[in-house]
């Protein structure tokens, strides 16, 4: 479905594409999402964010005198449809902090449902599940679903506290971070989720989106966790080749060398109108071996190689992997001429390739600032004549049906290489820019409601007290409640 551009480039046919995210939001997906129950936070926010990308607020000029006499046309998501997705997220918000990933996992739908107070316990095992993941992807929809006028207060309804609290609750003794908080019956709280860099580049990212600068007594505070103690961990995981793994014995993978820099970057990001590569002291200066690591990067793109259709030795047909991984006949093919024609990129070695790894690989280089190293011409014609699906979308592997994951991240990496006609993109956060500056507003105005309950709470003591001293006796009903310590 690439349509070739001026000099015979192929095109991103950016209504099509909203034509198959248009169907993803308004009809029921297909049966094999089915087993995503748990994920349905994720598969909104992978929705919601390609259209965010496909429709920048700015967009760019009509091509054309046609094209400038056309009407406006409406948002694809409206007013209505956006408060109502909105009340959708907040209904997932967990009593005790966090968010869950689909609404079967949210109990209890009050804070003392089921619960014995007498004992000081749940009466069941667990009251729902709340996960990092979730939360990540509740925040980013949030953002996302607010536009100018409403990114004040893109994050009102969220319990900011116990969401950080129970974050940190979420950290190991070595720094690392688990998914999910359990009550077990006669050993107390678990951390679950197994050691997994991505949970670790999702802690930072909430931190850095509902934290703020607060210093201790101010209003909105809330303890950080050890965020030395993660950078530990993260250091420490760097392998003897340069990539990242979740320990430094472990094969490294492009996913976790992004989540890698992402985390170590997002701990010292500035707050406001900030970048996704900026000058990081713990990531530029805490990495063991930072050439080995863009070496190792870099080396994930391989040049893609064009199955022989005439071939009469048809015993790999329906492998996918000998397909996508085709040995070069000659050692002239073998060419690093800036010219190739298709660049793909795997994550790990002697793996194929596959659209999500341009993104973690582009991604992660981005992040360092070494977009450069990134073959936009070969990997711009490989996603686009080659993942690019005729529906709209990105498959997995050439000729792979498209799904939610990959199309939205296929679009992600075309975004951070500056594709025509898409929202600039912010390879840290992983949202669009101007989703970022609404975050941004968004923490602002959390914190600014923080401080104004506080301000009401000490005028309606100060009022209570100024009648109390009229009166010059305290009411039996409040040392009822205070014990007369007023």
């Amino acid at each position: 479905m690439a349509a070739e551009a001026a000099g015979g480039e192929p095109s991103l046919d950016i209504e099509r594409h909203l034509k198959y995210w248009k169907m993803c939001l308004r009809s029921p997906l297909p049966h094999a999402y089915l087993s995503n129950e748990g994920n349905r936070m994720a598969l909104a926010y992978f929705i919601i964010n390609s259209i965010s990308i496909l429709t920048p607020s700015s967009p760019p000029p009509p091509s054309s005198d046609t094209a400038a006499d056309k009407p406006p046309t409406p948002p694809l998501i409206g007013p209505e449809e956006r408060r109502a997705l909105r009340q959708w997220v907040l209904s997932h918000q967990h009593a005790a902090g966090g968010f869950c990933g689909t609404s079967s996992l949210i109990f209890p739908l009050r804070d003392y449902e089921e619960w014995d107070f007498e004992a000081g316990a749940p009466t069941q095992e667990h009251s729902g599940l709340a996960n990092i993941a979730a939360t990540l992807f509740a925040l980013q929809l949030l953002a996302l679903l607010a536009d100018d006028e409403t990114a004040d207060s893109a994050f009102s309804g969220v319990d900011r506290v116990r969401t950080l609290r129970w974050l940190r609750r979420l950290q190991r003794d070595d720094g690392s971070f688990g998914e999910v908080l359990r009550l077990l019956p006669g050993r107390g709280w678990f951390i679950g989720g197994g050691y997994d860099m991505r949970y670790c580049y999702i802690a930072t990212a909430v931190r850095w989106m509902l934290r703020g600068h607060v210093k201790a007594g101010e209003p909105g505070w809330v303890d950080d966790f050890d965020t030395a103690g993660l950078a530990r961990y993260i250091l420490t995981s760097q392998t003897y080749d340069g990539g990242f793994a979740g320990s430094s014995q472990d094969e490294p993978h492009a996913g976790y060398a992004y989540c890698a820099i992402g985390a170590l970057s997002l701990l010292d990001r500035p707050l406001e109108n900030s970048k996704a590569s900026h000058p990081s002291a713990i990531l530029h200066s805490g990495i063991r071996d930072m050439p080995r690591l863009i070496h190792w990067l870099a080396s994930r793109q391989f040049v893609y190689l064009e199955p022989d259709t005439s071939a009469d030795d048809d015993d790999d047909d329906d492998d996918d992997d000998a397909v996508n991984f085709l040995l070069p006949k000659t050692l002239s093919d073998l060419s690093l001429d800036e010219n190739l024609h298709y660049a793909g990129f795997n994550g790990r070695c002697n793996k194929v390739a596959d659209t999500c790894y341009c993104w973690w690989v582009g991604g992660a280089l981005a992040n360092l600032g070494r977009e450069e190293l990134l073959p936009r011409g070969p990997s711009r014609r490989f996603l686009l004549e080659k993942m690019q699906h005729r529906i709209g979308g990105f498959g997995k592997y050439p000729g792979s049906p498209p799904d939610l994951y990959h199309a939205c991240f296929g679009l992600a990496i075309l975004a951070v290489m500056g594709e025509p006609g898409l929202s600039p993109f912010d390879s840290s956060l992983a949202v669009p820019v101007e989703t970022v500056r609404r975050i941004e507003r968004a923490r602002r105005g959390l914190l600014k409601n923080a401080s104004e309950e506080r301000k009401a709470g000490t005028l309606g003591r100060e009022l209570v007290n100024m009648g109390l001293a009229l009166s010059e006796k305290t009411p039996e009903w409040l040392v009822g409640v205070t014990g007369g310590a007023w």
